[in-house]
């Protein structure tokens, strides 16, 4: 099962980087404003880590380590659904229409599923450092998922509108001119923070729900 996972998470690597390229390459302005190529630099970096961490742990052999791609696979698949799903939501593609309470909803959801993740693999590998890896590469497998449906609609389909961006406290502090391309920056910045808080959040919901399991397990098993 290595294999399809590794190739799976380096498609979605070359995706992010892709997109985020074409959104240049479209709109080339976005370049002319200050320190603008460091809003492209910082996500490549943090997607060639990425692509250098899984590089590393399908190399890994044996029962505990496919216990723990199984389980970061499917928790990784099903929050980075969740995670399109709430990308749908909040820019109003469908017409749907949400408040910031919904977004915490979906946050909560996500970070307690790569908890479960952890928790489910602690329990039955009898090892916490497997709960919170499956957590951490979960949570990768996640991000990448959601900053490619992001990107996809905040660069490529439905870039923030210009006269808003315009409005923004953000964009006035910023010293560019060109609102347009502030609003993509702003999309490439947006995924850059989340590839990178996305594996702290699960080392801390990793760790706690495994210990949890852990402790359960002592007294039940």
């Amino acid at each position: 099962m290595y294999r399809p996972v590794k190739f799976g998470i380096m498609l979605l690597i070359a995706v992010d980087i892709a997109l985020s390229s074409v959104a240049v390459l479209r709109y080339p302005a976005l370049l002319h404003q200050h320190r603008a190529w460091m809003y492209l630099l910082e996500p490549t970096a943090v997607l060639l880590v990425y692509a250098i961490g899984t590089m590393y742990l399908p190399s890994r052999k044996g029962d505990l380590w496919a216990v723990i791609f199984r389980n970061a696979t499917l928790v990784g698949l099903i929050t980075g659904l969740i995670e399109l799903v709430n990308i749908v939501i909040e820019n109003h593609i469908l017409n749907f229409t949400s408040g910031p309470l919904v977004s915490i909803a979906f946050m909560l959801l996500v970070f307690i599923l790569w908890g479960m993740a952890a928790a489910a693999t602690a329990w039955s590998s009898r090892s916490m450092r497997a709960g919170i890896l499956a957590a951490i590469a979960g949570a990768g497998i996640c991000m990448l998922l959601g900053v490619a449906g992001g990107f996809f609609v905040e660069l490529l389909v439905a870039p923030p509108d210009p006269a808003l961006v315009s409005t923004w406290a953000e964009f006035k502090r910023s010293g560019w001119t060109d609102p347009y391309a502030f609003g993509l920056a702003n999309a490439l910045g947006s995924g850059f923070t989340h590839l990178l808080i996305a594996p702290v959040v699960a080392l801390v919901f990793g760790s706690f729900f495994s210990l949890l399991a852990r402790f359960l397990s002592s007294r039940f098993i």
